[in-house]
């Protein structure tokens, strides 16, 4: 069991190694965590890059860089310098909540996604329940 969000915990990511677990929180924190003799603790708390929720986290494929996504519209990119943490990028674009975030198998494009609200149907339209998601491509090289 790891605990130390102080609120809810939306997505989980593996190095792929299996080696670190990164997890972010409504608490607007991601917390990167390293096992060691048996037990698993926290290496790390990333705490300043993001103003609301950090919804989705991602690992690049080597493993060397961390993307997080955030209800606050920005995707930060994360790679550890002299053993801390460093945000070396900070993605915008979106107009509001990014949701999910994911690396392509070279490490080189992040691909974003962010939840958008159905327009008011029209007074002559049948009313429709349905809801888009919109992406977009970043190249990190």
């Amino acid at each position: 069991r790891l605990e130390g969000h102080e609120e809810r915990v939306w997505s989980l990511a593996w190095t792929a190694d299996g080696k670190k677990l990164a997890s972010c929180s409504s608490d607007k924190t991601v917390r990167i965590w390293m096992e060691s003799n048996g037990s698993w603790f926290c290496e790390a708390i990333l705490d300043d890059a993001h103003d609301r929720t950090i919804r989705s986290v991602a690992w690049s494929p080597g493993g060397d860089k961390l993307a997080t996504a955030s209800f606050d519209g920005t995707c930060a990119i994360w790679a550890l310098k002299d053993n801390e943490y460093e945000q070396i990028a900070t993605l915008q674009g979106h107009e509001n909540e990014v949701k999910c975030v994911s690396w392509d198998p070279s490490g080189k494009l992040i691909a974003t996604c962010r939840h958008v609200a159905p327009a008011p149907p029209a007074p002559s339209s049948p009313l429709s329940s349905s809801t888009t998601s919109t992406c977009s491509c970043t190249s990190c090289s």
